[in-house]
């Protein structure tokens, strides 16, 4: 049991190897690769000949990269990811930018809504209000005491005749 799980990494490890050592220049001679169109119309890329009813056609590839053009390639490849992040970290920082533009705005916005708001109920508040102004203070006399007035006499009534009103 232990045999095979030294055997897995060991297998990992040489398949890394090999994977690297192709990536480096190191691959053996360009493989013929064949393009198989079936009648059916599936196109198919295989190493051997076709087989059977297809057409067949032979893809020239590459020859392999020096290791000079291979190093020159990844150097691109390192420049290119470099400024793909480069840009894409300008990018993060001007959305930030704009949204902290945006929320500032949409604050200044809230504040104009609210000091109109709070203005429209100062204003009604101030036609609500009642001015009073101050009554002069009187100093209250004591109560004086009314002490009631004799009756009258009754005085008969006299009759008088009317004289005659000249009429013209």
């Amino acid at each position: 049991m232990e045999q095979t799980q030294t055997r897995g990494p060991l297998r990992a490890l040489l398949a890394a190897l090999l994977v690297t050592g192709a990536g480096l220049g190191f691959s053996g001679p360009a493989l013929a690769v064949y393009k198989c169109v079936g009648a059916d119309g599936k196109v198919t890329y295989t190493d051997t000949p076709c087989v059977g009813a297809s057409q067949v056609s032979r893809v020239e590839t590459p020859p392999p990269l020096t290791p000079r053009e291979q190093a020159a390639a990844e150097d691109r490849s390192e420049r290119l990811i470099h400024q793909a992040r480069v840009l894409e970290y300008r990018q993060t920082l001007e959305a930030a930018d704009r949204q902290r533009r945006y929320e500032a705005e949409r604050q200044a916005e809230r504040q104009a809504e609210l000091n109109a708001q709070r203005q429209a109920e100062l204003e009604l508040e101030r036609d609500r209000l009642v001015i009073v102004r101050p009554v002069p203070i009187v100093p209250r006399r004591p109560p004086v005491a009314v002490q009631p007035r004799p009756p009258r006499p009754e005085v008969p009534e006299r009759q008088v005749q009317m004289r005659g009103y000249p009429f013209r």
